[in-house]
């Protein structure tokens, strides 16, 4: 069985990133169609681009027409109900155990007894397959083993490592968190900047919004500031 983080031979994608671009091929796809401009040579290169034949992404055409909801995940079981997913619940529960699915397992099982009446819990294998479709290769690294094993799985600190301040890399998330900005519940956007060789914060930035053009110069300008140096670094000779 191919590994999700395994880049194919030949410069193919891995088969994580191949499943998460199908939703958009078939957005795509069907807009051709829509406009009339659909042929079986885009079909051809979607079905090379997303490792699948070219009957199966007939097929994800013609599910995707009869219920746009099989849009969102092609060559997906028909969602139900009953299907068991991966809660918050079950997440806190794979980082207390560090990744530890038969721990997990036995957990739930527990829990399900103790409710009035008593529960049915996933099997093992059944809760396998849910982290294995909701949980990125990443994910599951960070649950068993913390951010760096998460690390492994992004791009963070995967430069070739060089001088100090010859290449900073930049990141911009929003912050699980409301705070008050002028009456109002805000999430916070933080932006900030890292020197690839010493893995050293040069700048950061915090605002109630996205990251504005407005708010570019000035952070670039404290991150000039905060530049990596040391005693025997020299500027301008």
């Amino acid at each position: 069985m191919e590994d999700e983080g395994t880049v194919r031979a030949g410069g193919g994608l891995p088969a994580a990133s191949r499943r998460a671009l199908r939703g958009p091929a078939v957005r795509r796809l069907l807009a051709l169609r829509a406009e009339k401009g659909l042929t079986a040579g885009h079909v051809r290169v979607a079905a090379d681009a997303l490792g699948a034949s070219e009957r199966t992404v007939w097929r994800w055409l013609a599910a995707a027409g009869r219920d746009e909801r099989a849009v969102d995940e092609p060559g997906a079981r028909a969602q139900t109900s009953t299907r068991f997913t991966i809660t918050p619940e079950v997440r806190g529960l794979l980082a207390l155990w560090k990744g530890n699915v038969r721990a997990v397992h036995r957990e739930l099982a527990l829990r399900a007894d103790r409710q009035s009446p008593p529960a049915d819990a996933p099997s093992l294998t059944t809760l396998h397959r849910a982290i294995r479709r909701d949980l990125t290769p990443g994910e599951r690294a960070g649950l068993a083993g913390g951010e760096r094993a998460a690390r492994k799985h992004d791009v963070f600190l995967a430069r070739p490592r060089g001088w100090r301040n010859k290449v900073w890399e930049t990141d911009h998330m929003q912050a699980p968190v409301l705070v008050d900005v002028e009456g109002k519940a805000r999430r916070p956007w933080i932006t900030w900047f890292t020197d690839c060789a010493t893995n050293a914060i040069t700048g950061v930035a915090v605002t109630p919004g996205d990251f504005s053009p407005q708010l570019r110069a000035p952070v670039q300008c404290d991150c000039l500031l905060g530049a990596v140096w040391q005693r025997s670094d020299r500027v301008g000779s």
